[in-house]
Parts: C-alpha cells; sequence; structure tokens
C-alpha cells in the first residue's frame, strides 16, 4: 500500500525541469513520441528513478542524465504496462566499457569449464541489469546509432522475457513445448534466423537461443520498426501486441 501511494504522489506531480530537459536533449526517441506516450514516459521514469539503484562500477560517475536515459528507454518497454515497473529488479550497474564477466560451460564431455568473457551486458534473475555505457554512447549518438541495436531494451526485455516465460516453451534449436500462437511464431522465427533462411535485419545474435531472440527481436521492433514489418509481419504484430506499442507510426 505504501508504494501505490508513493507512486501516485510521485506521479501526480509535474516532471522536473531537469528530468525534462535531459529527455530533451539526450534521449532521442523522445522526440518521436506522441503526446500521449512522452506523459506515461514522464511518469514510469520517476517511478524507476526512485525506485531503482543505479550505480556506476569500474570507475564510472553515475549522473542523474546517465540514469534518466537508462531509465527512459527501459520505460518506453513498459509505457502500456499497469503498474509492475520491472517488478523485484533492483539494481542496474553501469561500467564505463564492455566488462570481464566469468562463464561456465560444458564441454563435450560434459564437465564444466569455467572461463572468462567480454560483454557488453546482461540480466541477472537476482534483479540485477548489467550495462556498458561506451555501447549505450555509440548506439544513441555514436558510430551506431543507425545499427538499429539498443543495449537497453536488450537487457530490459531478457527481465520482461524471464518475468513472463516468454520463450520458455521453445528449447536452443527452436523446437517447442507449448502450442500457443506466440511460442509458435517466435519458433518460427527464431529458427529462421538460426539456420540462415534468407535475408534478415535481425542481428546475427538472435541465433545464440530464444531469449537472445526474443531481445534482438524487441530491438528491431522498436529501433528500426519497418524492418521488422517488412520482414516479418506476424512478428511484428505479435511485439505489438505484447507491448501495447506500434512504433512504426512515430516514424
Amino acid at each position: 500500500m505504501f508504494r501505490f501511494l508513493k507512486r501516485k504522489w510521485i506521479t501526480g506531480r509535474p516532471i522536473p525541469e531537469d528530468l525534462l530537459r535531459i529527455l530533451k536533449r539526450k534521449v532521442p526517441v523522445y522526440q518521436l513520441l506522441p503526446e500521449k506516450y512522452r506523459a506515461l514516459l514522464h511518469k514510469r521514469v520517476v517511478v524507476l528513478l526512485d525506485e531503482k539503484h543505479f550505480e556506476g562500477c569500474g570507475g564510472l560517475e553515475m549522473t542523474m542524465e546517465k540514469s534518466v536515459i537508462i531509465a527512459a528507454y527501459a520505460a518506453i518497454l513498459i509505457l502500456e504496462e499497469k503498474a509492475d515497473y520491472y517488478g523485484d529488479l533492483q539494481s542496474i550497474l553501469v561500467y564505463p566499457d564492455d566488462y570481464v564477466a566469468p562463464v561456465h560451460q560444458y564441454n563435450d564431455g560434459g564437465i564444466v569449464e569455467e572461463g572468462f568473457e567480454s560483454r557488453a551486458g546482461e540480466y541477472w534473475q537476482a534483479g540485477i541489469i548489467v550495462l556498458s555505457w561506451k555501447d549505450i554512447e555509440n548506439q544513441l549518438y555514436g558510430e551506431e546509432r543507425d545499427s538499429g541495436q539498443n543495449l537497453i531494451y536488450h537487457e530490459f526485455s531478457h527481465f520482461l522475457d524471464d518475468r513472463y516465460g516468454l520463450t520458455a516453451g521453445i528449447d536452443d534449436d527452436g523446437d517447442v513445448m507449448r502450442d500457443d500462437e506466440w511460442t509458435q511464431i517466435i519458433a518460427k522465427a527464431y529458427k529462421r534466423l538460426k539456420f540462415r533462411r534468407g535475408h534478415t535485419f535481425l542481428d546475427k545474435y538472435g541465433a545464440t537461443n530464444p531469449a537472445e531472440f526474443f531481445s534482438v527481436a524487441t530491438e528491431l521492433f522498436f529501433q528500426k520498426p519497418q524492418k521488422l514489418l517488412q520482414e516479418n509481419k506476424k512478428l511484428y504484430t505479435l511485439l505489438q501486441n505484447f507491448y501495447g506499442l506500434d512504433p512504426i507510426r512515430w516514424k
């Protein structure tokens, strides 16, 4: 009840001017949003800033500007969600660049091997999202701004996938364990990418597994909606219904 009342109080006030200036200057998608969604974005951003812990790591200074930029793109994914605000997600850890993370994988003999790899971001089921600020900057303002990639969309959509079991019915080969329309459409598109069937605008990283496919598809849906619609209308419509948004109308 306390959280509900606090959210109501926070979202009932005008967005602070300093936050609004950051949205206008540093969040490119903000200028594309219809007025209705700008108002919703304001509410989502102030709640996320209040409830989530944004922490700089590896020497990165975590400024309000950085926090607002991340919160804004995270908020896009939940504009039409009623009140969950990424539920039990607690912290967003931001490194200045790609970071080294431990990995565990099975070799051909079934033995677990430990190692390390460089990463730009990841989602931990413990309620943590990790991001590389350099990658965020490059994708929003730098050389990769027209790539169709967005690390924030990618990692926060992993949280949504995990929370709602969106790809739980598909194995890594694309075989399905559920018979619903959602699973069938995702699985078919995933297998097409995995086995390189025809031209695609989807990043090949999406062929890693169904969870990565969903996040890569989410990136393209918001970043290059016309390309996803051109390539796979059923997949576009599926994501349109899930997010409750039609970003092709924002262009």
